[in-house]
């Protein structure tokens, strides 16, 4: 099993990286704000920095093992990586760039590679071409081919769609997911940006101050947050404090200030009645009712502002507590700042929040987990 195993600690005068993770050849997006230690988890990797301790081993290779006294030169790492800037040589053409990283090659050999890169990466007929007389998508196809000459197992892309307009994007996103369909090996990539990430990769690592917070399946931690700060980092923006006040299999009732809500847990048994809890939900799940009906609360408009697809909405209940909601245009219904309304927070979207607990969600009433019966 091809594997990279990650497992490190930098100190720094800001903050001490700390992150361990591993990838099955697969993509995993590394999000994160700015200076919380991405870049610098890539950087070690690739060999361009040097842990202080801990461990990095490729397909059962040992990269870097400080007990060891083991740290492998960047260039004997068959680890790609990618800048934000493309880093281009600017007096060399397409071909030549492409080339750089494999000019041991034969001749026959380097020309043959260049040119199957050219047509995989829609560059063909550019190959003579500078970057200066390229877009910038071009320009990131190029920087792309020249990492994957050297056919690399991983691939580092720091921030690689960044600088791009939103076509450009679109389509160079669409480009990477087919090229991981050749490409055997691991592909890492920051980005500050959660759709993309979601999109993109199938593991996600969440960070903050170079702390790894969160490590695993996308959608698992676009569900399930470990605490408040991934949550709010993915999105998870309301969270409510409460009591939970019933335990009824997997059914659990919170008590809040401004009433009560009700949601479903896998394992409930590790909270008891009368313990403060923390739960949370999603704007986009959050709906406007036409009456009181169950799993709702009463709150006040207090702004509504139009966007591309949905509204962007803010209410607050009675306790003050302001909740976003995003609500869909497909609804007729006109919303009026101050006037009052009553929000439904769907059961089966909301969660629970802490490093123990294990979430999931119902389907129109229906448990999907086994393990409460």
């Amino acid at each position: 099993m091809l594997i990279l195993s990650i497992d490190i600690e930098k100190s720094l005068p800001e903050f001490k990286l700390k992150v361990a993770f591993q990838l099955d050849q697969e993509i995993m997006a590394v999000l994160g704000p700015s200076g919380c230690g991405k870049t610098m988890t890539l950087k070690c990797i690739a060999g361009l920095m040097v842990p202080d301790q801990g461990s990095i081993i490729l397909d059962e290779r040992v990269l870097f093992h400080s007990e060891q006294g083991v740290n492998l030169p960047a260039r004997e790492r068959k680890i790609a990586f990618l800048f934000q800037n493309y880093a281009l040589f600017p007096h060399l053409t397409v071909c030549e760039n492409i080339a750089f990283g494999i000019r041991q090659l034969p001749l026959a050999e380097r020309d043959e590679r260049v040119q199957k890169l050219l047509r995989k990466m829609r560059l063909h007929g550019l190959g003579h071409r500078y970057p200066a007389d390229l877009s910038g998508g071009q320009q990131q196809r190029v920087a792309l081919a020249r990492a994957l000459a050297p056919e690399p197992k991983v691939l580092l892309l720091d921030e690689p769609f960044s600088a791009l307009d939103t076509q450009v994007k679109e389509r160079l996103e669409a480009e990477l997911l087919e090229l991981q369909e050749d490409f055997q090996g691991h592909v890492l990539f920051v980005t500050h940006n959660l759709a993309e990430a979601y999109r993109l990769s199938s593991k996600m690592a969440v960070y903050d101050n170079g702390v790894l917070l969160q490590w695993g399946e996308c959608r698992s931690i676009i569900e399930r947050p470990v605490n408040k700060k991934v949550a709010r980092m993915t999105g998870m923006d309301n969270i409510f404090s409460g009591i939970v006040s019933k335990i009824e299999g997997c059914r659990l009732e919170v008590q809040l200030d401004t009433g009560h809500l009700h949601l479903y847990m896998d394992y409930p048994g590790g909270l008891v009645v009368n313990q403060e809890i923390s739960i949370a939900i999603r704007p986009e799940y959050i709906q406007v009712a036409d009456s009181q009906e169950d799993n709702c609360l009463g709150a006040e408009l207090l702004s509504c502002t139009e966007e591309l697809s949905f509204f962007k909405c803010v209410f607050r209940l009675q306790d003050q507590v302001q909740v976003k909601v995003h609500l869909a245009k497909i609804s007729e219904q006109v919303l009026v700042p101050g006037q009052s309304y009553h929000l439904r927070f769907p059961p089966e979207k909301l969660v629970v929040i802490g490093p123990h607990l294990q979430n999931f969600h119902v389907k129109k009433g229906h448990i999907k987990a086994s393990a409460c019966i």
